[in-house]
């Protein structure tokens, strides 16, 4: 019997990020459908991240006759099925089985056009589960549908990450940004994987990533004269930003300079505002 008959999509997880989304200035968010679908032809997120199941979960998923692929934007599991119903498991999914997924970075650059502040002995964690160890406030993984960007409130504390780490083989705890961790029932049931019954409910989350935006300092080699951006202008893999020499800087500029775009690999962090530095 054929994968398409006898396995179900039990849940997937996509992954975006806009530095590889977003076209210059025009947003991946504000695109039409078409120009969305042309920026996702060209995105594969397995060019900066990898998600890879723990050792621990790679056992449940054999336990559980369940099958996880790589997608272009993201990761699938499935789950044998019976032929009756096919949105009911082969083997019954118990309330409280949790799989995890170490998320690794690929890219040494990923700091540089991520929006988000990196604090050491501190993971990311996308959960539909919230630790004991963490507070009300804690933030859940968003589904698909939701405008959610990934920020530092996924961060969790040092207690809930050398909680999660200790749960990974040794060869398992090195360059681990973050964890996903799904369970079959959520403290919410809209972010359920299964029905009170057991049936499958195939849900869609997402971990989506903003591109950082920076001051753009420009640096003459000749006269050293140095000049920044007055507002902070956003990284992107694609696109271009027009700088207007006239509004971008005070005091303004001669109308006729060109002014490139930065690449991600130099910038610094002063008094709280990152920079990008250009030489001209």
């Amino acid at each position: 019997m054929s994968f398409n008959l006898t396995y179900g999509l039990l849940f997937e997880v996509t992954f975006l990020h806009n530095y590889f989304l977003n076209s210059g200035e025009d947003t991946y968010a504000g695109m039409s459908t078409p120009d969305k679908e042309k920026m996702l032809q060209k995105f594969d997120y397995d060019s900066f991240a990898a998600i890879t199941p723990t050792v621990e979960t790679q056992t449940r998923l054999r336990n559980y006759k369940m099958a996880f692929k790589p997608t272009k934007t993201g990761i699938r599991v499935y789950v044998k099925v019976k032929e009756a119903d096919e949105t009911d498991p082969y083997i019954s999914l118990p309330p409280d089985l949790k799989l995890d997924f170490i998320v690794s970075v690929k890219d040494y650059q990923f700091e540089n056009y991520t929006d988000l502040e990196f604090v050491p002995d501190q993971l990311f964690l996308f959960s539909n589960v919230k630790p004991s160890t963490e507070p009300v406030t804690f933030k859940y993984i968003s589904k698909s549908n939701e405008n959610v960007l990934i920020s530092n409130a996924y961060l969790v504390s040092e207690k809930t990450t050398a909680q999660f780490l200790s749960e990974l083989h040794t060869a398992e705890r090195q360059d681990v940004f973050g964890i996903l961790s799904l369970s079959m029932k959520a403290d919410n049931p809209a972010k359920n994987i299964v029905t009170d019954s057991g049936k499958m409910i195939t849900p869609n989350f997402k971990i989506h990533f903003d591109n950082r935006k920076t001051l753009w300092r420009y640096i003459n080699r000749k006269t050293a004269i140095t000049i920044r951006t007055n507002a902070v202008k956003p990284l992107t893999y694609s696109g271009f930003v027009e700088i207007d020499p006239a509004a971008d800087f005070t005091p303004s500029q001669l109308p006729d300079t060109q002014y490139p775009n930065p690449s991600v690999k130099s910038i610094t962090k002063n008094d709280g505002d990152y920079y990008s530095e250009i030489f001209i």
